[in-house]
């Protein structure tokens, strides 16, 4: 298993009370991702090391972002082709912003993502990734 550490975000009120789980086994990493619902569990990180982790986001109305990174340099995300850049707003990390609905994938291709991530450490080839030169600027 790649994936060393897996991080839950659970918002009460404005604190995080989230906690982090040590070599977590797939079963836990699934779990964390099917409860991500957009208001109190926004986010979950998959972590191999300080500079090579999968963020995944979202769960409102069956809708994530999930961006890998695996040099903390380039940053890729999850897209869906057949989708537009109309913008949706979607609360990560227990903030709302505004992704364009391409950006906003469904529970199946996330729990692909984060599968291949979690044994591999390495971005799906069956799905679809965009480097997000935003990401790099911040």
């Amino acid at each position: 298993m790649f994936v060393s550490n897996l991080t839950v975000e659970n918002w009460v009120s404005n604190k995080d009370q989230g906690q982090l789980i040590e070599t977590p086994n797939w079963h836990q990493i699934e779990t964390a991702i099917r409860e991500l619902d957009g208001k109190s569990k926004t986010l979950v990180t998959l972590g191999a090391d300080d500079e090579t982790y999968m963020s995944i986001g979202g769960g409102q109305s069956g809708k994530y972002v999930v961006t890998v990174t695996l040099d903390n340099i380039k940053f890729y995300t999850l897209v869906d082709l057949s989708k537009s850049d109309e913008i949706q707003a979607l609360v990560v990390g227990g903030q709302e912003s505004e992704y364009p609905a391409k950006m906003c994938v469904d529970l199946l291709r996330c729990l692909l993502a984060a599968r291949t991530f979690t044994e591999s450490g390495k971005l799906d080839p069956l799905l679809t990734w965009q480097e997000d030169t935003l990401l790099m600027a911040a």
